[in-house]
């Protein structure tokens, strides 16, 4: 969940390293994109950082391996995904980055930004003002899902304006960071079950 720009690192697989990451780039037809996202993760990289579209209809895909990658499995695993959607497969650009503080780098890219018709997301870290027609939505993920940018969020979020009552009882079933959970108080539920099996989200939901 930056626009749609999503940074994650596998803590369990990156816990205590210091040593250079290697990373991968290329740039995929934006419906590939969570299939090759998906790819890359099966392939071993522990983080994959979304940068936004380069040129209409693509994104760039920048993931990262703590151990040198298998450059031809990739490259062979990406040209099979692309052939199936009649796409040119795409050009692997290999780098290596020395490690850094990844809990507080992608936090450079979340900006603050409305989300339908009611609300303004903002990380909590931030300290810029809401516009006085939009309720405001403070919001620290921490290492749960839940910054608001994410699709899902954002139409399930449009949808709950659209239909939910003031009154209502809302169950939030996976709810990360409890940003729908907050916003549905905001919208006049009545009362508000947020659930998660993640002990860390379940901690973030309580802090936001």
């Amino acid at each position: 969940n930056p626009s749609r720009r999503n940074y994650w690192i596998d803590s369990k697989r990156s816990l205590g390293r210091r040593l250079p990451w290697n990373e991968i780039t290329l740039t995929v037809p934006n419906v590939l994109k969570d299939a090759a996202s998906g790819e890359l993760s099966e392939l071993g990289a522990v983080g994959i950082w979304e940068s936004g579209e380069t040129r209409t209809g693509h994104t760039q895909l920048v993931a990262y391996f703590a151990t040198p990658a298998n450059v031809d499995n990739i490259r062979s695993a990406m040209q099979a995904l692309f052939q199936r959607a009649g796409s040119i497969s795409p050009t692997l650009e290999l780098a290596s980055v020395e490690d850094r503080d990844w809990g507080e780098e992608w936090k450079k890219s979340w900006r603050p930004f409305p989300m339908g018709e009611r609300f303004f997301v903002m990380p909590s870290w931030e300290n810029s003002v809401c516009p006085p027609e939009r309720s405001l939505l403070s919001i620290d993920p921490g290492q749960a899902f839940g910054t608001g940018t994410h699709e899902t969020t954002q139409l399930t979020l449009e949808a709950m304006e659209r239909w939910m009552e003031p009154g209502q009882v809302v169950l939030d079933v996976g709810t990360g960071s409890a940003i729908l959970a907050i916003a549905a108080t905001r919208l006049g539920a009545k009362a508000v079950f947020a659930l998660d099996n993640d002990p860390v989200a379940v901690a973030v939901a309580h802090e936001n």
